[in-house]
């Protein structure tokens, strides 16, 4: 069980908000559930991976994500992970007309002001009209912050699905698709149509994707980035962050442990 630091507290709609922090040991798993409130998860340090029906995001600490609420989900940790929750009543996210996407669960870039905000609500040194200013204030740039992409799909075909997780959770990258087909009881042809099918990639863009993914839970707990490359199959430091690059537009580097501290809860 994950070791609980700040239950969340109850709030009325003149408070309109509050607090989570949990510390997760790596490979942890929080079972489905939903909350009556919308919820913004992040991590100030560590790796998650969140996950909906059909949906998968990564979370490392320069993302946050916000989801609705009564939307069912779950999440697994890569990594040693800190975990920040901020629950917003429906008056309070109502106030925001801007926010559009408040019916969507999605990936937001952490800003240094958005983590400053999350620091703030965590402090004892403000007060709660304060605090409240900065709920709100949060929610407001929850509707003008970059959204990005940290998706992973998994398949819906449970064939698929095992074979999906088989690869991540074993690091099966350079396994040819052909003994993957095998294993899933199917020809290579139908592997690949269901793959597509399922996903929306290629399986050979799937995986790459996978392996990205993958890479943030070595990074976090600070491997080198030239290490991360090799025990994941690259031919190199360089073919390795062209491919970061180009899931999730940004450098290798940016992932590292970040050296900023959060106020203790």
């Amino acid at each position: 069980m994950p070791t609980i630091i700040d239950r969340t507290p109850i709030h009325d709609d003149a408070i309109g908000w509050s607090r989570g922090a949990i510390n997760y040991a790596r490979g942890e798993v929080d079972p489905p559930h939903h909350h009556a409130q919308g919820q913004l998860l992040f991590a100030t340090k560590g790796v998650m991976l969140v996950e909906t029906d059909r949906q998968r995001w990564v979370i490392p600490p320069q993302r946050a994500l916000w989801i609705p609420p009564f939307q069912e989900h779950t999440y697994s940790v890569l990594s040693e992970t800190a975990l920040r929750a901020i629950w917003f009543s429906p008056s309070l996210i109502a106030l925001c007309e801007p926010f559009t996407r408040r019916e969507e669960v999605h990936v937001i870039m952490a800003t240094p002001l958005f983590k400053e905000l999350i620091g703030g609500l965590f402090s004892a040194g403000y007060s709660q009209a304060s605090q409240r200013t900065m709920a709100v204030l949060l929610l407001e740039i929850l509707s003008e912050t970059q959204h990005i992409s940290a998706e992973l799909p998994m398949p819906v075909d449970e064939r698929l699905q095992r074979t999906a997780r088989e690869i991540i959770a074993n690091n099966l990258w350079d396994m040819p698709m052909e003994i993957l087909a095998e294993r899933a009881a199917m020809s290579e042809r139908t592997f690949s149509r269901l793959f597509i099918k399922d996903t929306g990639f290629s399986f050979r863009a799937w995986r790459q994707r996978a392996r990205i993914c993958a890479s943030l839970d070595l990074l976090a707990n600070g491997i080198p980035v030239k290490q991360v490359a090799w025990m994941l199959g690259f031919s190199g430091q360089s073919s390795f962050a062209a491919a970061f690059r180009s899931i999730l537009n940004a450098t290798p580097g940016e992932f590292l442990p970040e050296q900023k501290g959060f106020p203790a809860v």
